[in-house]
């Protein structure tokens, strides 16, 4: 059995493909590295001011998920407090080409205090600030409307499908950067699933490192009601829901998230509980100052299952019980489950969340 130590060594040690000795059985040994306590053992460090050696563990980590943008960041984070302006501002440089873009909590950050009037790092800052595309002045008041378009939506049959049979729709929105290309195959971690399963895609594409992905908001405008726009993206989803129903003989309806499209099944909910047996939400957050709490309402006779990882760097845990508690205030009845793990949709809790599906459709 290789140690946590060789490992950990393992990982570190970036080869380049000629490098690499196809027959050697070793060569695949960072398979093995357990990134979830690295990320873990990492933050316990920075915790306890260990610098070093979170950043070893942050590192480790990183080499085998080179998009975690908060680690990056964190990575940052260490090397400020440790003094090295100029690291500092190339880790933070790379935590917004991985994805990174609150500028304004980096300002604020008591983290960057020490590296904050370093004029290497003010020049990476400006240059930052000038990359991500910071909002522009402009004359004209700016309002959203709604239009028609058409979007891709992803779609798995149960084993013997039969039209004539109505079945549950479990209708999946997935991540920031993600697709229903991705998402859609969570349907192959259920077990023997009887229900629909579809994934429509969020309707805003982006690039990020040459890739594109998709977000269920619009980027972040001051100048716009956060509200209205949250509102539209859930309208978006509902007008999903309705295409599917009249495509597919549909019983109950559960929508189902995870991260950002977590956030976007509550709300979602919360506008339009009539329409849904359950919400299913993985690793996500309910943030009610996005939400028009005027118009929601009493939310008895709606099933919610919240469920989060108590590693997991981007949503942690507590956002969950916050959301719990929210959601009981209104009247959910509402499961909650944890899972020892990062930001991720866990399996077995996965499952469970299909057997609590099959509890309220039996």
């Amino acid at each position: 059995m290789t140690s946590p130590v060789h490992l950990l060594l393992a990982v570190l040690q970036l080869l380049t493909p000629a490098e690499i000795d196809p027959l050697d059985p070793a060569a695949g040994d960072f398979l093995d590295a357990d990134l979830g306590t690295y990320l873990e053992t990492a933050a316990e460090a920075y915790g306890d001011a260990n610098y070093p050696l979170a950043v070893r563990y942050y590192l480790a980590a990183l080499s085998r998920n080179i998009d975690d943008e908060v680690s990056i960041y964190n990575l940052a984070c260490c090397y400020a407090l440790m003094g090295d302006a100029e690291l500092a501002a190339l880790y933070l440089q790379r935590a917004v080409i991985a994805g990174y873009r609150d500028l304004d909590y980096v300002r604020e950050d008591p983290d960057f205090d020490g590296v904050r009037n370093d004029p290497y790092f003010q020049g990476a800052m400006e240059h930052i600030a000038a990359a991500v595309g910071e909002a522009p002045e402009y004359s004209g008041e700016p309002f959203l409307f709604p239009g028609t378009a058409s979007f891709p939506c992803l779609v798995e049959l149960p084993d013997g499908y039969d039209p004539c049979y109505r079945y549950p729709l479990v209708v999946g929105l997935h991540g920031y950067g993600d697709s229903p290309e991705s998402f859609i195959g969570l349907w192959d971690r259920f077990y023997m699933p009887d229900f629909i399963y579809a994934c429509p895609r969020a309707p805003y594409p982006f690039m990020e490192n040459n890739m594109t992905g998709y977000s269920w908001f619009l980027p972040w405008d001051d100048s716009l009601d956060v509200r209205a726009r949250d509102r539209i993206s859930a309208d978006y989803v509902m007008s999903a829901v309705r295409e599917l129903k009249q495509r597919y003989p549909v019983s109950e309806v559960f929508l189902f998230g995870f991260s950002q499209g977590c956030g976007l099944t509550w709300t979602t909910g919360m506008y339009y509980p009539e329409e849904f047996a359950g919400l299913i939400g993985f690793a996500g957050r309910l943030d009610t100052t996005l939400v028009d709490m005027s118009e929601v309402g009493d939310l008895s006779g709606l099933h919610a299952f919240v469920a989060n990882g108590t590693m997991d760097q981007s949503v942690d845990v507590e956002a969950g019980l916050e959301t719990v508690e929210i959601l009981q205030g209104l009247g959910a009845d509402v499961e909650f489950r944890s899972w020892v793990g990062v930001h991720a949709v866990s399996g077995p809790v996965l499952l469970e969340a299909q057997e609590w599906i099959t509890s309220l459709t039996e």
